[in-house]
């Protein structure tokens, strides 16, 4: 398990701080955006809640994705989800439900 971050940055003076990783309640704000994976073989998905945990830590800490530590998923896993939820407007939702700033990484 990743250990808890508070996260005191806030892109307006009036929004809550952010954890990273996220808590139960926020995530459950979140996670019907999700869309559910279809069944396959091979090696298991990494958790969706997992990888917007990373994809929130680089997003507020302003990092670049080689910077991303090691106790999340890999970094290209990461990155290929970022790209296809960004796409299809999911992480959009995510920002304007948590209220935690753009997705430009």
């Amino acid at each position: 398990m990743h250990r808890r971050l508070r996260i005191s940055h806030r892109i307006h003076a009036r929004l809550p701080m952010l954890e990273i990783p996220l808590s139960d309640a926020d995530w459950a704000r979140v996670e019907s955006l999700f869309p559910v994976p279809a069944p396959s073989r091979g090696r298991p998905r990494r958790s969706d809640r997992d990888i917007l945990n990373a994809i929130l830590w680089l997003q507020l800490r302003k990092e670049k994705w080689h910077r991303l530590p090691a106790t999340f998923p890999p970094q290209q896993t990461c990155y290929l989800r970022y790209i296809g939820w960004k796409r299809t407007g999911i992480l959009k939702q995510v920002n304007e439900i948590l209220m935690v700033g753009e997705f430009e990484l």
